[in-house]
């Protein structure tokens, strides 16, 4: 959302580059994963309530709206750092919910449609962005830019795109209420769980007490598997941070036209990549072994699309060289999070996932948008005698952003080295 926004909201409270790239990334990343570890540590062993996701909505939701009146970068910074609060305390807790309810042979199917359709989200957003702009630029000639009654476009978009959110929490609220009345049935959403069953139906409900609730988690495997599954979520972020401004400034487009296209794009391919991802590892389960290769294999396939959306001469090279760089690192983020479920007690899954999310949005959300922002300004304004500073704004920017996906695919390929043999022992027990 603020990726497509961040052309015109830079008019009106000027940034650099890595001011934008903090703003965007660090300033949400470190109050999510605070959150989401102390959330972790909290239902430990428990089963969540939902109260948890329809809080998280509306603190996400009230961040939404103070975006939008933010009149300083420092109250931007806030208003992200209540959104990170708020995404932190529904996302973990969600799929969490989600994968327990689905049961072993629907998972895989589960992860896809959620990954699909929070992948859904995020380009509609991008398409409301094009189309609010094209209409309010209508409605007001020139500058897209100018007010509208006084209120800037831009966050005219952020105070429209929290009405979803609004008509969200009734919508969890009934289903808390749908899921107290079955409480008879099994334990209740916030007591912690007793001995877990044997019997497949019952795992969706019960699980070990909490003083085992750890037991058999690996954790240096896991913390090996989160670093390979994170660098895909490195690039995406810094992608969708980045993308509507270097087609502004690379491409020569209006935001409104940069946020369309990229939207209309990604509404198709990124989804697609997710389920595909899902495909495989329901269709080929022997491929479950392979799942740290995978991911490795799909985000090196990705650096040549991302050269190509950065330095196709044409922008209808660039909209093909983003379609498949969606759909490679669609693959490669789904097969991370079905990798961390395999690796993944039941009785452990919420703090696991709860980790695993911190970690993303700390390391993903957090570095990827700051690093490309931090290396574009460098390239642009940095010192002339070592090779920067030479660059267009756009070349720096373009550049800065092909470097974040070598650094993550790098990254990547030394995780994947150190936890293939151990995710492999992992999946023959």
């Amino acid at each position: 959302m603020i990726g497509g926004a961040l052309p015109l909201m830079r008019v009106d409270l000027p940034m650099t580059d890595a001011g934008a790239g903090w703003l965007i990334g660090t300033a949400f990343a470190l109050p999510y994963g605070v959150t989401a570890l102390v959330l972790a540590t909290i239902l430990r062993g428990r089963r969540v309530s939902l109260w948890w996701l329809i809080g998280g909505v509306t603190i996400w939701t009230a961040a939404t709206l103070v975006t939008g009146a933010a009149q300083s970068t420092a109250a931007l910074m806030l208003a992200r750092a209540g959104l990170g609060i708020g995404q932190a305390m529904f996302v973990p807790v969600a799929i969490a919910w989600l994968v327990d309810v689905a049961g072993i042979d629907g998972r895989a199917r589960a992860l896809s449609l959620f990954t699909s359709g929070s992948t859904i989200g995020r380009s509609t957003a991008l398409l409301t962005i094009g189309a609010l702009l094209s209409a309010l630029t209508v409605i007001t000639p020139g500058n897209s830019a100018s007010a509208l009654g006084g209120i800037a476009h831009w966050r005219l978009l952020f105070m429209i795109t929290a009405l979803p959110n609004i008509v969200m929490i009734p919508l969890l609220a009934g289903l808390r209420k749908r899921d107290a009345r079955h409480r008879s049935v099994g334990p209740a959403f916030d007591d912690p769980m007793p001995d877990m069953l044997p019997s497949p139906s019952a795992t969706a409900l019960r699980a070990p007490p909490r003083a085992s609730a750890h037991a058999g988690v690996q954790w240096g495997t896991i913390a090996l598997f989160f670093a390979a599954a994170i660098m895909p979520i490195m690039l995406i972020q810094a992608m969708g941070a980045w993308l509507p401004t270097l087609f502004v400034r690379d491409r020569g487009i209006l935001p409104a036209q940069a946020a369309m296209l990229l939207g209309a794009i990604t509404l198709f391919t990124a989804p697609a990549g997710q389920l595909a991802g899902g495909w495989l590892m329901t269709r080929f389960a022997s491929w479950h072994r392979h799942v740290p290769a995978i991911i490795l294999v799909s985000l090196i396939a990705t650096l040549l699309p991302l050269a190509a959306l950065v330095w196709a001469p044409g922008l209808a090279g660039a909209a093909v060289g983003v379609a498949i760089a969606n759909l490679t690192l669609g693959i490669a983020s789904f097969c991370g999070l079905f990798g961390v479920q395999m690796l993944s007690p039941v009785s452990a899954r919420i703090t696991i996932n709860g980790i695993f999310f911190a970690l993303v949005t700390l390391v993903g959300v957090g570095i990827g948008p700051l690093l490309t922002g931090a290396l574009a300004t460098f390239a642009h304004s940095g010192p002339a005698t070592i090779g920067a500073g030479t660059m267009s704004p756009a070349g720096a920017l373009g550049t800065a952003l092909f470097t974040t996906g070598v650094i993550a695919s790098c990254a990547c390929a030394m995780a994947v080295g150190a936890v293939r043999d151990r995710y492999r022992q992992h999946c023959a027990v």
